[in-house]
């Protein structure tokens, strides 16, 4: 219990800061929208997407690779020899970055993209200025969740957020161009580098240079190599193929609907995911250091537990509030986008187990398995993508990234099997997945019943009213997760004492009704 509560605590902390930053972004986000209007801004999406995918490019295998052995070091006793592991892949970073951007300006002047035009150069300095900052900084968080330090980049991504809002709103008063927005966004990408470099040395150890034994330095190149390519062939098939094709064979409109779609869909998983996923790469290594890969097991079950149910929550209030939130948000001129939203986040929430899956494989160094089911994948998501984004354009390209995260999925089980005993908990999953059928079509029910802009807010609250208990009721949560609950409300006060007589009522209905 007590490592739990130690899980709790990383979660709680990653958790809040990222609702900060996700709702500070989204708000950033619509008044972009809004300002620019879908084609430019389907521009600037466009022009964002790609500093994501260079920064990718610029980190491949070295955040992860970071998170996993710094935190496997510090499981097996080792302070010293996790500090000489920071020190030398922080060192790779920096190579890695200048390449990444030699290469990118060679492009460009090859290439010379036309959504760009006039502001060739301007854009592509700034770009320069965003992807190395933000690459830098992604590093440097590695080795803070590495260390099980997540205070930094709480304080990084609050602070930023909030100084990024001011400077966005005075851009959206001088109704400024596509140009200075995205010097904004480069701004914002450096001031996150900054503070949390300021955090970092106030909150975590320092590093150095050190040797690093022969035998975890073969393990360590190794798993640079496979994570390597697994991250770049990840990052080919993380809708690049679809915003390529989209911002080639359709218009920017299509590639803004697109980013607004995969915008709404990452906020929704990282507002309910991310402190399990942020946390459950070092927890896991640190057991498997400890204990191995019997431990490591243990958590990719319990894992897969909390990752379905919070997919099916995703899921479920995403398909009922979709369409009123966008309307209300973007205005009438994005409503083509409201299928996208919905298909996606549907199949996010449907699919979000397959983390634990990914972080289990990384622990364990079953890295070839993660790369052979990306190649499949990516083989997957450009037939299909080739196929259909051509002639049918944004339906194409959803048809595409569901066929891809399907394709992942079924791969991933299947590799999964193949190594270990540790299996996804199908019969509560099927159980839980019929409760939450149930809340979605009784809360989309009332949004239609109800005639009022805000309604998705009462659709939202019946799927929660349902799903919750109906998940106690359908024997889905294990009597630890119940101890957990209650050590939880144990520390709210007076309303977390309200709220364990609650679970009590259902926990001992659950168990009534399975004697």
């Amino acid at each position: 219990m007590k490592q739990r509560m130690a899980v709790l605590r990383s979660v709680t902390l990653v958790s809040v800061a990222t609702y900060v930053e996700y709702a500070l972004g989204l708000v950033v986000s619509i008044w972009i929208a809004r300002t620019l209007g879908p084609a430019d801004f389907g521009r600037y999406a466009f022009t964002v997407w790609l500093c994501s995918w260079l920064m990718t490019c610029s980190n491949h295998a070295l955040t992860t690779s970071s998170t996993k052995f710094i935190a496997e070091a510090d499981g097996a006793g080792r302070p010293d020899l996790a500090s000489h592991i920071a020190h030398r892949l922080s060192r790779y970073q920096n190579m890695s970055s200048l390449i990444v951007m030699l290469l990118f300006v060679a492009a460009i002047v090859v290439i010379r993209p036309v959504e760009w035009r006039q502001s060739l150069w301007p854009i592509t300095a700034l770009v320069i200025v965003a992807v190395v900052s933000k690459a830098n900084y992604a590093m440097l968080v590695a080795i803070e969740k590495g260390q099980e330090s997540f205070e930094p980049v709480s304080i990084a991504t609050v602070l930023a957020g909030a100084i990024n809002v001011g400077l966005i709103t005075a851009a959206t008063v001088a109704h400024a161009d596509m140009v200075a927005f995205f010097a904004l966004f480069a701004v914002a990408c450096l001031m996150l580098n900054l503070i949390n470099r300021f955090a970092f040395h106030r909150y975590c150890r320092p590093f150095s240079a050190g040797p690093i034994p022969d035998d975890l330095g073969k393990r360590l190149s190794r798993h640079l190599r496979l994570t390597a390519v697994l991250v770049l062939l990840i990052s080919l098939r993380s809708s690049t193929i679809e915003v390529f094709l989209l911002n080639t064979y359709a218009n920017s409109t299509a590639v803004g609907f697109f980013a607004i779609a995969s915008t709404l869909t990452r906020g929704a998983v990282e507002l309910l995911s991310v402190g399990l996923t942020t946390t459950l790469l070092p927890y896991m290594a640190k057991s498997f250091g400890k204990n191995g890969t019997g431990q490591a097991a243990r958590l990719l079950t319990e894992a897969s537990r909390f990752y379905w149910a919070t997919g099916l929550v995703i899921a479920g209030v995403g398909l009922v509030t979709t369409p009123e939130i966008v309307t209300l948000m973007y205005g009438n001129r994005y409503v083509g986008a409201i299928p996208a939203i919905e298909a996606m986040l549907v199949l996010a929430g449907l699919l979000l187990v397959s983390n634990s899956i990914g972080a289990f494989q990384i622990v364990v160094d079953r890295q070839d398995d993660r790369v052979r089911i990306s190649t499949l994948a990516l083989i997957v998501n450009i037939v299909f993508g080739v196929a259909l984004v051509p002639f049918f354009g944004l339906a194409g390209a959803m048809v595409t990234y569901a066929g891809t995260r399907f394709a992942e999925l079924g791969l991933a089980i299947f590799y999964l099997r193949k190594t270990t005993r540790g299996s996804l908990p199908l019969a509560p999953m099927a159980r839980l997945f019929a409760a939450a059928a149930v809340a979605t079509a009784l809360a989309w029910l009332s949004v239609v019943v109800i005639p009022s802009r805000f309604g998705f807010i009462a659709g939202g609250l019946v799927f929660v009213g349902i799903f919750i208990p109906a998940s106690f009721l359908v024997r889905y949560w294990n009597e630890e997760d119940f101890q957990l609950m209650a050590a939880i409300t144990n520390r709210l006060g007076p309303p977390g004492r309200t709220l364990m007589r609650g679970l009590n009522s259902l926990h001992g209905a659950a168990a009534k009704a399975s004697s």
